[in-house]
Order: C-alpha cells, then sequence, then structure tokens
C-alpha cells in the first residue's frame, strides 16, 4: 500500500480504512526545512499533473511539520485534490473526511488565516457529496461560514468569489422541501438569486480575466437564466478558449458545448 494513506491525522475515525495508492515517488526522503517545502509543494501543485507528488512530499514531512499552521493547510489542499484526482467513491470519501479534520485543525488554530478558513469550506462541500439532505444542508451552512470568513482575510482571491457564486447559484435553485428543511435547521430560509451569483462570477473575471472555463460556464449559465442570450453566447465562446488541463476543465467544456449549440440554433 502506498505509504501517503498511512500518514493520517490521528484524530480521524476514518484512519481503518485503507486503499491501493499509487507507488510512493520517493524511496528515499529528503528532508527539506519549512519554506523550501512549502514553495516545492506550491510549484508542483500548479501542474496538474505533480499534485499527486506535491501530495506525497506533504506526506513524507508530517511528522516534522505537522504543527505548523502553514503546513497543516496545505496538508488539507491536497487532501482535496486526492478527492478531485480519485475515481472511486470510497476513495474519495476517505480523502474528504481527512482533508476536514486537518482542516478544523487549521482554523481552531488559525482563526485569522483566510486560507485554512478557505480550504476548511472546500473540503465541507466535498464531505457533503456523501451525506443525506439534512446533513447536506448542515455542510452547506458552513460552507457560507467559511467562504465568508476567508473572504474577509483574502479580499483579492478570485477563487473565493467563484466558490461564492458557486455557492449563490445552488441556493437560488434549492426547492421549497430543501428551503424548509434549510429554515428548520437554522430559522432562517437560506436565500440567494441569480443576480447575486452572477456579481460574483464577474467579480472572479475583475480580479483575474480568463480565471477558469468553469467560471465562464457559469457566467454563461447565469446570462441564460437572465434571458441575456448575446452575453452567454460570448461567455461561451471565450470558454471554449481556454486549455482543458483538469477534469474539471473537461467537464465543463462539455456542457459549454452542449449550452453553445443550443443558443445557436
Amino acid at each position: 500500500m502506498g505509504k501517503c494513506l498511512r500518514y493520517i491525522t490521528a484524530n480521524t475515525d476514518t484512519e481503518e480504512q485503507s486503499f491501493p495508492v499509487r507507488k510512493a515517488f520517493n524511496t528515499h526522503i529528503e528532508e527539506l526545512n519549512l519554506d523550501v517545502l512549502l514553495q516545492k509543494v506550491d510549484n508542483l501543485r500548479m501542474n496538474e499533473s505533480s499534485k499527486m507528488e506535491s501530495f506525497e512530499l506533504l506526506c513524507d514531512h508530517k511528522e516534522k511539520f505537522r504543527d505548523e499552521i502553514e503546513f497543516i493547510w496545505r496538508f488539507a489542499r491536497a487532501y482535496g485534490d486526492m478527492y478531485e484526482l480519485s475515481t472511486n467513491a470510497q476513495e474519495k470519501k476517505h480523502y474528504a473526511n481527512i482533508g476536514k479534520t486537518l482542516g478544523e485543525k487549521a482554523i481552531t488554530r488559525a482563526p485569522m488565516n483566510g486560507h485554512c478558513h478557505l480550504w476548511y469550506a472546500v473540503l465541507c462541500g466535498y464531505v457533503s457529496e456523501f451525506e443525506g439532505l439534512q446533513n447536506k444542508i448542515n455542510y452547506g451552512h458552513r460552507f457560507k461560514e467559511h467562504l465568508d470568513k476567508a473572504i474577509q482575510f483574502l479580499p483579492e482571491e478570485p477563487f473565493l468569489y467563484y466558490l461564492k457564486g458557486r455557492y449563490c447559484y445552488t441556493v437560488s435553485k434549492l426547492s421549497w422541501i430543501e428551503k424548509k428543511m434549510a429554515a428548520t435547521l437554522f430559522g432562517k430560509i437560506p436565500s440567494s438569486t441569480v443576480e447575486e451569483a452572477l456579481q460574483n462570477f464577474l467579480k472572479v473575471e475583475e480580479l483575474h480575466p480568463g480565471f477558469s472555463k468553469s467560471n465562464y460556464l457559469f457566467l454563461a449559465k447565469c446570462y441564460i437564466d437572465l434571458e441575456q442570450t448575446d452575453d452567454a453566447v460570448k461567455f461561451c465562446d471565450l470558454a471554449v478558449l481556454l486549455p482543458c488541463v483538469t477534469k474539471e476543465d473537461k467537464d465543463a467544456q462539455k456542457e459549454v458545448k452542449k449550452i453553445s449549440a443550443s443558443l445557436k440554433r
């Protein structure tokens, strides 16, 4: 079994499960100091094909830096990457749960660090995928709470506005029963609009033009809902021009092509 899944936080009940994981990258572990390690991890992660290696590198240094906050939130983020890379449902659940536990540790240790709140929110979103409706709503509430905190600490981070746009868009589409259950749990009905989602996706584009294929896809979807076809076509066309790198890009590309074909009929 790959060593990375034995390097798991002590306080998680998902530790017992084990999954076959790709062969470890490093048979001889080179000990790095923290700054060098973090830079190397961040650089590797910029390339989709090196995310697994980035995760392995963090696993190799877990014992040494387990209490360093800059290490902890990156380790949580790396479990999120592994969730995204995996195609096996049990593996995905495993990665999401461990990542969320690390995220909890990060926000407890560093409540003023925006990166900790960002990745805790993301991991809550991943964990919610395996839950029933009530827990999904619960995690949705937690996702929004920590996303807002992350925006407060990192107001120029485009990824946060993309996530907020996705949240607003999802909430704008909730059924009556889902809203009713959320009101029962939290005493108020979650509310958002397509217009609010649109403003967040536009903010992403303002901060980082061409941020992602998915952001263009959701801009197009918002404009379709608002019956502004010309703008929807424009963002579909822009989406197609961006390269397909990640699985998310490939999924977005398929959806953009479908939407584009229906708009141009």
